[in-house]
């Protein structure tokens, strides 16, 4: 296990982690970068909300790719099925 100390929104974070330390640097760096851009559409919220909003927007993404994968399993099951 590392410690690694990552810059988010302005504030510095310690953390422990066991992956390799380029994927949590790469992860903060994405955080910091999508709290940076609601910032500048929203400048004046404090960092909470900005800090949920980056969770909101986050989450919003992975769900939009989890259903698009659904969607392309469930047609390449119907494919494979026709095909039998």
């Amino acid at each position: 296990m590392e410690t690694l100390t990552v810059n988010i929104f302005g504030t510095e974070y310690k953390i422990k982690t066991d992956k390799e330390g380029e994927y949590l640097l790469k992860i903060a760096k994405r955080v910091d970068e999508k709290m940076q851009e609601i910032y500048r559409l929203y400048p004046h919220p404090s960092t909470t909300k900005i800090a949920v909003l980056a969770c909101l927007n986050f989450v919003d993404e992975f769900l939009q790719k989890e259903r698009w994968v659904k969607e392309k399993l469930e047609l390449l099951s119907k494919k494979m099925d026709a095909a039998l």
